[in-house]
């Protein structure tokens, strides 16, 4: 389940419980878990936060608006981290929503493919978020059984209103078998339009259902 991400996402605690996201508690937990160990003065990680104050900085009334208390720079790491936990957060309901039984099949193909055109996609639409947007952003938990479409959807909480959603649709072109469409549809266009990410092939016989293993 992509190790390298959750020890990323250790460095970044921090970070998180700021404002820019709040993962899940039982999220968290398991990165701590997995996270080796260090001892103290073993770091070698660059500070993703800096807190610049009056008494610290001399030349900070000439950089800064008085009215300012403090200044918390974020740089291209936070950037990095936030999107590298989006994207294990969706390999994880991804993975939720195909079942083992089509999981065995597509996990490897999905992971290769798709997520990686799926990431350049969420870089893109967080990008321009103000500080109050990004204390907003939350992800949804529950991704569509049965033949419903919906994987994750990025929203804003304090409105309700979505910013991006990722989708996976079962098609069946004529004579070519079953296959699944991954798309999504983002808040700069309304959502009227289909942005295609890329298909997986299954085969001729149909596949389960979202979430079950039996279901035809």
């Amino acid at each position: 389940m992509m190790p390298w991400v959750k020890r990323g996402l250790v460095i970044s605690s921090a970070l998180l419980t700021l404002g820019l996201f709040v993962p899940p508690n039982e999220y968290v937990k398991d990165v701590q878990a997995q996270a080796p160990s260090k001892s103290l003065g073993d770091s070698s990680e660059k500070p993703l936060i800096y807190k610049v104050n009056e008494t610290s900085y001399e030349l900070y009334h000439d950089v800064l608006p008085l009215s300012t208390d403090h200044y918390i720079h974020r740089d291209s790491s936070s950037a990095e981290i936030f999107t590298d936990f989006v994207m294990n957060y969706t390999y994880d309901l991804s993975l939720m929503k195909f079942g083992s039984t089509i999981a065995a099949k597509i996990e490897q193909p999905f992971a290769e493919t798709i997520l990686p055109k799926l990431k350049d996609v969420v870089i893109k639409t967080t990008m321009d978020l103000t500080k109050e947007e990004w204390e907003q952003v939350k992800l949804s938990k529950h991704p569509a059984s049965g033949l419903g479409e919906k994987i994750v959807h990025i929203y804003n909480e304090e409105s309700g209103e979505d910013l991006l959603r990722f989708h996976v649709r079962r098609d069946q072109p004529p004579k070519q078998g079953f296959m699944f469409n991954f798309h999504y549809h983002t808040y700069a266009d309304e959502f009227e339009k289909h942005h295609d990410l890329g298909s997986i092939y299954w085969g001729k016989n149909s596949p389960p259902q979202w979430m079950s293993e039996n279901r035809i």
